[in-house]
Parts: structure tokens; sequence; C-alpha cells
């Protein structure tokens, strides 16, 4: 009897780890999602979320007044785009532009137009912002009429 107990306990230890180690993995890649309104479309698949978007997965913040996800084949999100007042918000700096895009697939965010950088008490302004997440590369490049601009906190 008691051999019966002790595999019924292993069995539920065993279940409950696996449940915690699938709910971790399934948390890594959900993307959570606040807006005023919803519209999906079938044909080419893709999901348009407006007014007050919020989005968030266990790093990246991002806010703008429309975002639209587009999807690949299998139904897996392709790309992510925000437009109009966008700021995207990670660890220790932020970031505000009129547009913006994500890739989950290539863990690169974009951001367009009139870039503002924070980060540790500094300031960058630019045309263009790209975050590699993988290699933790940033590159920001201004226009033929403006340069990239830097202000650093002494």
């Amino acid at each position: 009897m008691n051999k019966f107990k002790l595999i019924k306990i292993y069995i539920l230890i065993v279940f409950f780890l696996n449940m915690n180690a699938f709910s971790e993995e399934a948390r890594k890649t959900y993307i959570n999602i606040n807006a005023d309104q919803l519209i999906t479309r079938q044909n080419p698949l893709k999901s348009e979320f407006i007014g007050n978007v919020y989005a968030n997965d266990e790093v990246n913040h991002f806010w703008g007044d429309k975002m639209i996800i587009y999807y690949d084949e299998n139904k897996k999100i392709k790309l992510i785009n925000f437009e109009e007042n966008v700021r995207v918000k990670r660890i220790n700096e932020e970031a505000t532009g009129n547009f913006a895009s994500y890739s989950p697939k290539n863990e690169i965010i974009e951001i367009i137009g009139d870039v503002v950088v924070f980060k540790d008490k500094n300031f960058l302004y630019g045309d263009k912002l790209t975050i590699d997440l993988i290699s933790s590369k940033s590159i920001i490049i201004g226009t033929e009429d403006k340069q990239v601009s830097v202000k650093i906190a002494k």
C-alpha cells in the first residue's frame, strides 16, 4: 500500500512540475493587449487594435493609438506595427516616436519618426531607432536635414 501512495505522490509531483514548466513557456509566447476596439480580418489574416492600445510581454511594453498584427500562414505572429503616439519601454530605457514595428521571430524593434530615447538620465534624438533584442545592439540614425543628437548627464 505504501508503494502505491508513493507512486501517486510521485506522479502528482511530476504532473505539477510539468504544468509549471508549460505555464512558464506559455507565458513567454503570449502578448497581452488592451485597446478600445478590435477589428479582425481573414484575408489576409490580421488584427487591428484601435484606441489607447497597450501591449506587453514579459519585458517589452508598447503603447500607441493603433496596433496591427500580421500573421503568417501558420497563424503565428509575423509582425506587429504601432502607429501614432508610440512609446516603447524596456527594462531601463524608454523610446517614443511616430511609428514602431516589432518582429517577435527576429526579435527586432524599429521606431521611426521624431525618435526620443531616455536611458540612464541621457537623451538621444534621431529619426530611426533599431533595437536588436538578441545582440542587445541599438542603432539610431538621423535624416539628411537633422543629425543624431545626444544629451549626456554629467
